[in-house]
This record gives C-alpha cells, sequence and structure tokens, in this order.
C-alpha cells in the first residue's frame, strides 16, 4: 500500500501504531487506496491517590494529615462538574479552608478535562453542578 511506519513508538500518531492493522482490514474488505481517518483518540486513566493510613512524617502531637480518599467535600474523585468561571471539568482533591464566617468551609481543586492540569484549588462545591461521575479522561491524538 506504500505506508510508511514509523519508528518512534511513543508518538501517538497513526502511522506508529495502526498501519498494519489498516493494511490487514483494507485487504479483507478492500476499496481504499489510503486510509482516510488517522486521528487517533488516547483514553487516560485519571490518577487518583489512595489512602494512605500512615505518612512519613506527622504534626505536633503525633497527629497525621489526612492523604488519598476517594471523596472530596463530598464529591468523589474524577467526577465531570460545571462551574461557572471554569465551565466543564473534573474534581481532584480537597482542602480545609476555614474563615471567620464559614469556619467549617471546604474547596476542593479543579483540573481540565482534555490535559490533566489543574485549574484551581479553591473551588466552592456549592458553585459546582455535578454532571456524571468519571474515572477516565481524553487526550486526542
Amino acid at each position: 500500500m506504500g505506508l510508511k511506519k514509523s519508528k518512534n513508538k511513543l508518538s501517538n500518531k497513526f502511522d506508529a501504531h495502526c498501519v498494519d492493522s489498516w493494511v490487514l482490514a483494507n485487504w479483507y474488505v478492500g476499496g481504499h487506496t489510503a486510509p482516510d481517518n488517522t486521528s487517533l483518540v488516547e483514553i487516560v486513566p485519571l490518577e487518583l491517590h489512595r489512602r494512605q493510613l500512615h505518612r512519613l512524617q506527622h504534626y505536633c502531637g503525633h497527629i497525621r494529615p489526612r492523604y488519598g480518599g476517594t471523596i472530596s467535600a463530598g464529591f468523589k474523585r474524577g467526577e465531570v462538574v460545571k462551574h461557572p468561571r471554569y465551565g466543564f471539568c473534573y474534581v481532584g482533591g480537597w482542602q480545609e479552608s476555614p474563615t471567620k464566617k464559614d469556619p467549617e468551609r471546604k474547596t476542593i481543586s479543579l483540573h481540565a478535562l482534555k490535559t490533566g492540569k489543574r485549574l484551581c484549588q479553591n473551588a466552592l462545591p456549592k458553585d459546582c453542578k455535578f454532571l456524571a461521575y468519571n474515572s477516565w479522561r481524553i487526550a486526542n491524538g
């Protein structure tokens, strides 16, 4: 078929992974002289840090800090939410951010759906609207 294979197997390109399977499928079905769709979709699992019961360093008074878990201020980590400022994103971790008016205040971090980069750490859970449960993100190749 004259298609070239790439030697770079770490790239997310059609010519690095799909040339052989396309040629075999085209040989069986026939009709095409070149691939008509070479776009790839990469599905990436979200990195959720699980619970660690004992951290290496403790606070004063031998109190160990919380770390990990899958619930963040009422949201499950990885849930897709809609925020008024950041739009569609997913929930990461949370922290206690008490103020004088609200000593029980908790904030959550929001992450971009496409890149996984953190958008903010101080979003209020009441501003976020739950849309769906999620444990994967899609990165277009």
